[in-house]
């Protein structure tokens, strides 16, 4: 009853917000229909509709992200609404991209429901594991993912971001991600929301025309009220759970990988625009015909400028991570270091192209080589080729550098399959999407690099050993002659 009590105490007092998300979003819904009907015979229709699509965006964002904080607990870290509405934007990419994966793999359901049947045997092909048996449960797994596992993950997420901007406090949405609340609300939201509405339009049409009309206006009335409620109450369900959860204990890897990245968000937003610019750049170029005579002498100079500018700025980010009190050589020393520290890499990397072993050849190229030379990479950017081969080592030998390089490489793996086959013939802004994607994973990569490089664990008896042992009190008998004696008493 707590937590059904908190929930209503949220919705009353956000009660503005909340009505606002039924007479905002479908006001939204009809100005976007009426767009795409506006005629574009004139400059100011031209004009029109070229930035209505951009206000509709904007007041969407500010009234999704305004409902968020309306119902959070202000724990007085919050951004400004403008910054917690951009970074909704990320997760938006984020759903968006899980969403087309799932599109791809329906389209593909049919074509796994026949090879699967077609390699089990007679009886099971015939009686239990047949066609439409196959097609109904792999499409069932697909609802499940599009409408719980997608929404459940990326809505803690949004909800944290909406409030504390980029700063998001990863342990309190894992926590919530635990939580079997939290996955129990959004299984009952997805029936009550998505599966309900679509059986309004299963049954066959009857009666007359104007009947019809009602019908249909009745069940799209009742499908849009059942999604923005399920909508509305499942931000207010995070909410709760997010203000019922118990102080967690303090981790000084997160909190540390946190304070490094927020104190080199210049050189990581840096990354990210050099990133964007690289894609147009390189899809512009690319895109031109081949028969130009000048297309090499511009594509050429033009690569190697935005490479030097990834370089310097790879450098600029590794030093930021790994700052600390230690003496560091000059900027033109870090930037020449790595490149001799990349001559092995890239040897290795040559050599295991011959190998036949495919599983080996990904361990190799994937975990190996990069969780043995990155480290050396990383360290040369603040102390040149004089490196400190202990902390180095250290690090190189660590089970938690292994963990995080192989999780690093399987979703980097998974990002380049996910480019590479659901999208055929992908765009620069899809290419640029999933190019971020990569590079966030190398800079939390090599931000976890920086936690494990500065951690030093001095031994428990050093301490112990240097601090003096404290001087033994005198004794009581000793203490009263010294304050009575004086010099008369001889």
């Amino acid at each position: 009853m707590i937590y059904f009590r908190d929930l209503f105490r949220r919705l009353r007092q956000s009660l503005r917000w909340v009505a606002a998300q039924f007479v905002l979003t479908i006001l939204l819904i009809l100005i976007g229909i009426a767009w795409m009907r506006l005629p574009e015979k004139h400059v100011w229709q031209v004009l029109l509709s070229l930035l209505l699509p951009l206000l509709v965006a904007i007041s969407a964002l500010e009234l999704q992200a305004g409902t968020m904080r309306s119902l959070a607990n202000n724990n007085g870290y919050r951004v400004k609404l403008i910054w917690g509405a951009l970074s909704l934007l990320f997760w938006i990419g984020v759903a968006w991209v899980c969403w087309a994966v799932l599109d791809w793999c329906d389209d593909q359901i049919p074509q796994w429901a026949g090879y699967l049947n077609s390699q089990t045997p007679a009886h099971w092909r015939a009686k239990f594991l047949t066609f439409e048996h196959l097609s109904l449960w792999m499409s069932y797994v697909e609802w499940v993912f599009r409408w719980i596992i997608v929404p459940a993950k990326v809505i803690p997420f949004a909800i944290t971001s909406a409030q504390s901007g980029w700063q998001v406090p990863v342990r309190r949405v894992l926590q919530l991600l635990c939580n079997w609340r939290w996955w129990l609300g959004v299984m009952i939201v997805a029936l009550i929301s998505e599966l309900l509405p679509a059986h309004f339009y299963s049954a066959d049409p009857h009666g007359t025309v104007t009947v019809q009309v009602w019908h249909v206006s009745l069940k799209l009335t009742a499908s849009y009220l059942l999604a923005i409620t399920g909508w509305v109450l499942l931000l207010a369900w995070a909410e709760v759970l997010f203000g019922c959860q118990k102080p967690l204990p303090e981790s000084d890897a997160l909190t540390e990988l946190s304070d490094r990245l927020r104190v080199s968000r210049r050189w990581v937003g840096a990354l990210f625009v050099w990133m964007l610019l690289y894609t147009a750049v390189r899809q512009s170029l690319l895109g031109l015909p081949d028969d130009l005579s000048w297309k090499p002498w511009i594509l050429v100079p033009i690569t190697l400028i935005l490479l030097a500018a990834e370089l310097v700025l790879q450098v600029l980010l590794a030093r930021a991570l790994l700052k600390d009190d230690s003496k560091r050589v000059k900027l033109i020393w870090a930037t020449l270091a790595p490149l001799l520290w990349m001559v092995p890499p890239v040897v290795a990397f040559a050599s295991l192209d011959s190998l036949h072993i495919l599983a080996l050849q990904w361990l190799l190229t994937w975990l190996v080589v990069p969780a043995v030379f990155i480290p050396f990479v990383a360290a040369s950017t603040v102390r040149g080729v004089r490196l400190p081969w202990m902390k180095v080592l250290r690090v190189v030998v660590a089970w938690q550098w292994w963990l995080n390089v192989m999780i690093a490489a399987i979703i980097a793996e998974l990002v380049v399959l996910i480019s590479n086959h659901v999208f055929t013939s992908p765009s620069w802004v899809v290419m640029g999407a999933f190019n971020l994607v990569l590079m966030g994973i190398w800079i939390l990569l090599l931000a976890w690099f920086a936690v494990l490089f500065n951690r030093d664990q001095p031994p428990a008896n050093e301490h112990t050993a240097e601090t003096p042992a404290p001087a033994e009190p005198p004794e009581p008998e000793k203490q009263a002659s010294v304050r009575h004696s004086s010099p008369d008493s001889d």
